[in-house]
């Protein structure tokens, strides 16, 4: 029986566990199906759209399907907002920090760790705490300036924030959610207070006659003088400091992690990406790294509210009008492997333009303002591992019951 066959003949009530399942387990094949013969498909708790056109739509048209699931769990950040004038000052304002100038300076210490790790290791390294976590780790730590905390903490308060903010709602499979909120509601506490004696440490040593600052996001922020009445005060940089945390550390792991396995995965492939890793300019090597991303994205959806009725695939055969306070799924996952954006997509092809037509750091509103940062340090993980020789899968990668990946054990030489 087809996936679809399966569904029909599942009780209703019974459907979206069916078909959350086999997003854990099976998602590319089910949502190539869900995109050639029904494009949007009703649940009890959610519809998932696979038509690419229709997840741009969904995607796009935020005045309707709106960021809603983030209010609860980020509110006052910014991302909790839509098109309001907060999100627009905030997102502005921050961008302006993370100076697309500085990529080659990220780009060199994500090098520097990825060696250093590689090289303690000896030959037999778990890529998710020593590098894929670790690296960007040190980059919140060096080059965004989240400096002091004890070992261990910085990840331990990305973890829980990330999956509160992503993998706690109704459409997750969450055995515990009290715990989890136990453990959310710890770390964001720990985090304030952290982020509250980091800034009062940094705000002294700023007004010594000869300050003694490096040159780091958070100092940036210390030092900033923008003035709009009311906004841009000393919560406003608190909150955007711990944006730099829960926004690099996991997301920058999955990633990383699930487009190296499936360079692993691939021989052949490997073996041009690492000959790709050998070249002064990055630029080939890391369409490998996205095209890789593009098999096994860090999540096969994005997640929306409606707040009014809004018939989605207008003129096609599979219009349908989607009610208010319905939760939308949009499966990038499904677009990302449309024949049309994508000839041939069942072959890797890191010939691809790179970064076109794909989600890999969102799209439209709520496209990831720290993408930049993002695209350097994910690649560059990757080449300083192929650069070595004789890469092995020790370990699969695994999640462990987590809804992030939490191993994935390789060997090599050099």
């Amino acid at each position: 029986m087809t996936y679809l066959e399966r569904f029909d003949a599942t009780p209703e009530y019974a459907r979206f566990a069916l078909v959350r399942g086999w997003l854990d387990t099976e998602a590319l094949p089910l949502v190539n199906e869900l995109r050639e013969k029904r494009p949007i498909l009703k649940t009890t708790v959610c519809t998932f759209v696979a038509d690419f056109n229709d997840v741009v739509e969904v995607l796009r048209v935020h005045q309707v399907f709106t960021n809603e699931p983030y209010h609860a769990k980020m509110d006052p950040y910014l991302m909790s907002q839509d098109d309001t004038p907060m999100h627009f000052r905030d997102k502005s304002a921050t961008q302006a920090f993370l100076d697309r100038d500085d990529l080659p300076r990220v780009r060199a210490l994500v090098a520097k760790e990825t060696n250093a790790a590689l090289d303690a290791a000896q030959g037999q390294i778990d890529t998710v705490p020593a590098l894929t976590r670790g690296v960007p780790i040190r980059v919140v730590e060096e080059y965004m300036g989240l400096q002091g905390a004890a070992p261990g903490k910085l990840a331990e308060w990305s973890y829980w924030n990330q999956y509160s903010a992503f993998h706690n709602h109704p459409w997750d499979i969450v055995a515990d959610r009290q715990t989890v909120d136990d453990n959310v509601n710890r770390s964001k506490k720990e985090l304030i207070d952290f982020i509250a004696g980091l800034l009062a440490k940094r705000l002294a040593e700023a007004q010594l006659p000869v300050p003694i600052l490096d040159d780091n996001i958070v100092n940036r922020l210390v030092r900033s003088h923008l003035q709009t009445p009311g906004h841009f005060d000393i919560l406003w940089k608190g909150l955007n400091i711990g944006g730099l945390l829960i926004g690099m550390v996991e997301t920058a792991s999955q990633a990383t992690v699930q487009a190296l396995a499936q360079l692993m995965d691939r021989p052949d492939v490997l073996a041009s990406a690492q000959v790709a890793a050998t070249y002064d300019d990055p630029t080939t090597f890391d369409a490998y790294v996205w095209e890789a991303l593009r098999f096994n994205p860090i999540s096969p959806y994005l997640f929306r509210v409606t707040n009014a009725p809004y018939i989605l695939g207008a003129g096609r055969p599979w219009q349908e009008e989607i009610p208010a306070n319905t939760a939308v799924l949009p499966l990038i996952l499904a677009a990302m492997h449309d024949p049309v954006r994508f000839p041939n997509p069942g072959t890797f092809d890191p010939t691809r333009p790179p970064l076109v037509n794909t989600f890999h750091f969102g799209f439209g509103l709520h496209e990831c303002m720290g993408r930049y940062v993002g695209a350097v340090v994910i690649p560059e993980i990757i080449r300083q591992v192929l650069l070595r020789r004789d890469l092995k899968v020790v370990s699969p990668l695994s999640f462990e019951g987590k809804p992030l990946p939490e191993k994935f054990v390789i060997s090599y030489n050099g």
